[in-house]
């Protein structure tokens, strides 16, 4: 082989391996345009044509490229982070997308939602589950619980009971009050598990002393019934009454009743009126309802028609459908 071939061979594979790093290099070398939200290269965004890098400030309104605003001073860290928590979706997306890009758990979060929902993004299953899954493992027991709901519910993913535990049990070694209560619940009731009511109830209690209202309604009513305890109406009572405590609306209601009927305690039209008011203060249509009828019937109250339509039509706008009938005929 004459020098001449040898020359030209050693020119080919040089442009062959020069241009093989150049393209390596722009596959690698893309970005996340803050005003579309759309992957770009180069230094135009060809979607929008906005520069790289450039962000405007959720301060003051001004077009930036530098890292902090040219004219109020904010970080260019600080105006992403609340525009990814704009409740518009077309106004957080670029800046979800491109912090879940660099890892943040919380846009992962979301943008993850977005491709479940195919909001702005393309619907894709496959890359929610991903995103899902990046934002536990980035330290959200937010997403380990609402990837565990999607496995419990076979929603997105093929039902897996095992799955879901998985996913709650990591989001409760992140400190996930509502992880614990559901890891009792799947004891509780043998979902995917042996039925095991001493698990139950140490998850339950792992949850209540986290703070969780529901799990204090569980323990409360695996005492009423005597479910891996000793039946116990009084200390069923003392949870009911924790749970309403932590803001369980629906142990308000609850109480509502046991008072205004006097099971398990005396009877107290007063005290349940009162239980039925904090329900309702917390948006429990039920108690809404029931405070309509006490007014509309005299039941510890004087009788107020008009205090009973107004009752009955918050209940039914809270999404009580019978309250919503009764309004309709009364009016």
């Amino acid at each position: 082989m004459n020098n001449r071939i040898v020359k030209t061979l050693i020119l080919l594979f040089s442009l062959l391996l020069l241009g093989s790093f150049s393209l390596a290099e722009g596959i690698a070398d893309t970005w996340i345009c803050l005003s579309c939200g759309r992957e770009a290269r180069g230094d135009v965004c060809e979607v929008c044509g906005e520069y790289r890098g450039a962000w405007i400030c959720t301060g003051c309104g001004a077009r930036n490229l530098s890292a902090a605003c040219r004219q109020c001073g904010k970080t260019r860290e600080e105006s992403l982070s609340e525009q990814a928590s704009d409740p518009r979706p077309f106004a957080a997306y670029p800046a979800v997308r491109f912090l879940a890009s660099s890892g943040d758990p919380a846009s992962l979060l979301r943008l993850g939602r977005y491709y479940e929902k195919g909001i702005i993004a393309e619907q894709n299953t496959d890359q929610a589950v991903s995103c899902f899954r990046s934002a536990g493992e980035a330290g959200s027991a937010d997403a380990w619980i609402y990837l565990g709901r999607l496995y419990d519910a076979g929603v997105l993913v093929s039902r897996d009971y095992a799955e879901a535990m998985d996913c709650y049990q990591k989001a409760a070694d992140l400190g996930s009050a509502e992880a614990c209560w559901y890891l009792g619940s799947f004891y509780e009731e043998g979902t995917g598990v042996e039925q095991n009511y001493g698990m139950a109830i140490d998850y339950y209690h792992m949850a209540a002393e986290r703070g969780d209202a529901d799990a204090w309604m569980s323990l409360a009513y695996c005492y009423l019934q005597g479910n891996g305890v000793e039946e116990d109406r009084s200390k069923a009572l003392e949870y009911y009454e924790k749970a309403a405590q932590a803001g369980s609306a629906a142990a308000c209601d609850y109480l509502g009743y046991l008072y205004m009927s006097g099971s398990m305690v005396p009877q107290s039209t007063e005290k349940g009126l009162e239980w039925y008011k904090k329900a309702a203060d917390l948006g429990y249509a039920r108690s809404m309802y029931a405070l309509g009828y006490t007014c509309q019937c005299g039941q510890g109250v004087e009788i107020n028609l008009e205090e009973a339509l107004r009752w009955y039509e918050r209940a039914a706008l809270a999404g009580y459908r019978s309250a919503f009938t009764v309004w309709q005929n009364f009016k």
